[in-house]
């Protein structure tokens, strides 16, 4: 069961409950005015960051696009006016 902790034990001590919730698995619901706003628990199963390898997997395992797809993306571009000029082009002005 979590421990409930006043918002100003938690500011006073936040450095501590984070020691416990690593280390001890302890949890702490932290209450403003009698009412809980948080929780302070062990992130458990939560990444802590994405590696290529998670990008790869998430688009290989991911939803496909139906097999119209890039036939409608094809007419979109169809249907599209030309670009007056080439976005990617060099500027004139210079910036220093």
């Amino acid at each position: 069961m979590a421990k409930r902790i006043t918002a100003t034990e938690a500011s006073r001590s936040f450095s501590e409950i984070l020691d416990a919730v690593e280390h001890r698995d302890e949890e702490f619901v932290v209450e403003r005015h009698g009412r809980p706003v948080a929780a302070v628990t062990p992130a458990r199963g939560t990444p802590t960051r994405t590696t290529w390898a998670d990008v790869l997997r998430a688009l290989r395992e991911g939803p496909r696009p139906d097999v119209g797809f890039a036939r409608d993306l094809a007419r979109v571009r169809r249907a599209r006016p030309p670009l007056r000029r080439d976005p990617w082009a060099r500027s004139s002005t210079r910036r220093s």
